[in-house]
């Protein structure tokens, strides 16, 4: 059967597209490789404790993700700050409150992110002070760093900090990410922490991926993974790895960068794209959840170079125990399988919790993620973001790795998908 637009990938940004064309009266096929909805964000059940793998935290700075919060009608849920802080510095564990810690976090950010206003003065638009962003494209978050004068307290907690939004080894992250993330947040630490900790909605992302897949009818089909997709005159063709295929007037790809070379692509992407492509984004880190037992305190603890160097408390569980999320920068580093390795790292940033059990997502070894949250490496926006963003004549290309605004969160992917479908709906 012909179809008006295919989409290709169910995550926020496919599924949104696939709703932007339908709504504009044509038809729509949405393939998705899964056996669900939500790319990197998974709502799910550990236990019965609600959990979620991927993505998970919402804000009202981010505007196309508020839109439709508001539009379902749904309701968020505020997380208590910590009542306990712990930082260290070199092999010494320090404690105080959140707001001491935070303290010294802002003086080393504050220098990290000198400069930002001038060179993202609307951060929704990046490259409109292309020359002044260029210094820091050029700079991985490491060559950042070292530019600072900084007191080894001052370095140990910063370098913490930025290892939990970085997802990947500091010497392969870009800066940018980092200037990026500050600039949308009101160009404040608070906000910056705030935006990317603190809000969830109340019954979890799945509540607004579902408010959004039904909100115009739309076919769907999962555990259909996407091999090709070729340009045939005025159609495009979209190969499934199962040999099926399938036609339409456009096509919108809602894949991750680091998926995108995967897909046939006939004719081939641009040069530019297939350069973008190859290199990709750099995220390879971990989001793990602890279920632990010790005091029944609300705990955040932070240790630079950890497995999972940023440890929270998420959830005081019923039965005395806590359900805590770490962060690392190294997938490969951890394995929730191993009790008595994981058991060592948990005394290694927050002694005194007895380890009950442990699950994750191992994004970086899944085929349709390959990577968390888009982390772009240095030169990224300078040289590959406007080319990543153009179509391909009949083909869009959409996701949160290569949105304008909140590039790596569900905002980013919204934001992307609401531009493709309309995008593809006009090559109709």
């Amino acid at each position: 059967m012909s179809h008006d637009v295919i989409v290709v990938g169910g995550g926020f940004a496919g599924v949104t597209a696939a709703r932007e064309v339908a709504l504009r009266g044509r038809s729509v096929l949405l393939l998705e490789a899964r056996d669900r909805l939500g790319g990197r964000t998974w709502s799910a059940d550990w236990d019965g404790i609600p959990v979620e793998y991927g993505g998970g935290w919402v804000h009202w700075h981010q505007p196309h993700t508020w839109s439709e919060i508001t539009r379902a009608g749904l309701r968020v849920e505020l997380s208590d700050d910590a009542e306990r802080a712990h930082w260290w510095v070199g092999n010494e564990r320090r404690e105080g409150t959140i707001a001491e810690r935070d303290a010294i976090a802002e003086r080393g950010w504050n220098r990290f992110v000198d400069g930002v206003r001038d060179v993202l003065p609307n951060p929704y638009d990046p490259l409109l002070a292309p020359d002044g962003l260029g210094r820091f494209d050029r700079m991985t978050i490491a060559e950042r760093l070292d530019e600072l004068e900084l007191d080894e307290e001052e370095r140990a907690v910063l370098e913490a900090e930025l290892e939990s939004l970085a997802s990947a080894p500091l010497e392969e992250a870009g800066a940018v990410s980092v200037l990026r993330w500050h600039a949308l947040s009101g160009y404040s630490l608070a906000l910056t922490q705030y935006t990317g900790g603190r809000v969830t909605l109340a019954h979890g992302t799945g509540s607004l991926l579902d408010a959004i897949a039904s909100a115009a009818p739309v076919e769907t089909r999962l555990d259909t993974p996407v091999a090709a997709v070729r340009v045939r005159g005025d159609r495009v063709e979209v190969e499934t790895r199962a040999g099926e295929l399938h036609d339409a007037a456009a096509a919108v790809v809602a894949l991750p960068l680091n998926v995108l070379g995967s897909i046939e692509f006939a004719p081939a992407l641009s040069e530019g794209k297939q350069k973008a492509i190859a290199g990709g984004q750099v995220s390879r880190g971990i989001k793990i959840f602890l279920r632990t037992r010790g005091s029944d305190v609300l705990e955040n603890a932070i240790r630079p170079r950890h497995p999972f160097g940023y440890l929270d408390t998420e959830t005081l569980l019923d039965d005395g125990t806590q359900l805590q999320i770490g962060f690392g920068i190294d997938a490969e580093r951890c394995d929730p399988n191993d009790t008595a390795a994981l058991q060592r790292d948990l005394d290694e940033i927050l002694p005194g919790y007895e380890l009950v059990d442990a699950t994750w997502h191992y994004w970086l070894a899944d085929e349709y993620a390959r990577g968390t949250w888009a982390i772009h490496p240095p030169g990224w926006y300078t040289r590959h973001h406007a080319e990543m963003r153009r179509s391909e004549g009949r083909v869009v290309l959409a996701g949160s790795d290569i949105a304008n605004g909140w590039a790596g969160f569900i905002d980013g992917a919204i934001e992307s998908g609401l531009e493709a479908g309309a995008a593809a709906v006009a090559r109709v």
